[in-house]
């Protein structure tokens, strides 16, 4: 499955809420995007399912967490 138009403006939207620049939180959101479509393969899990892995390990650095271990 590949991530649609929607995902990304979202994903875009959540980076310029976070503090990116417009053009940086569109490059941000397809960096992560696309990640999030290799690691669906690689661990067999839905792209909603490592999509949301993702943006959780970004939200937790964006405020100095540091990252939660996966069991």
């Amino acid at each position: 499955m590949q991530a649609s138009d929607k995902d990304l403006t979202q994903v875009t939207a959540l980076f310029e809420q976070l503090g990116a620049h417009p053009d940086q939180a569109s490059v941000l959101a397809k960096q992560l995007l696309k990640r999030a479509e290799q690691l669906s393969i690689e661990r067999k899990i839905s792209l909603v399912e490592s999509t949301d892995s993702l943006l959780r390990q970004v939200i937790r650095a964006r405020q100095g967490l540091p990252p939660e271990v996966e069991s």
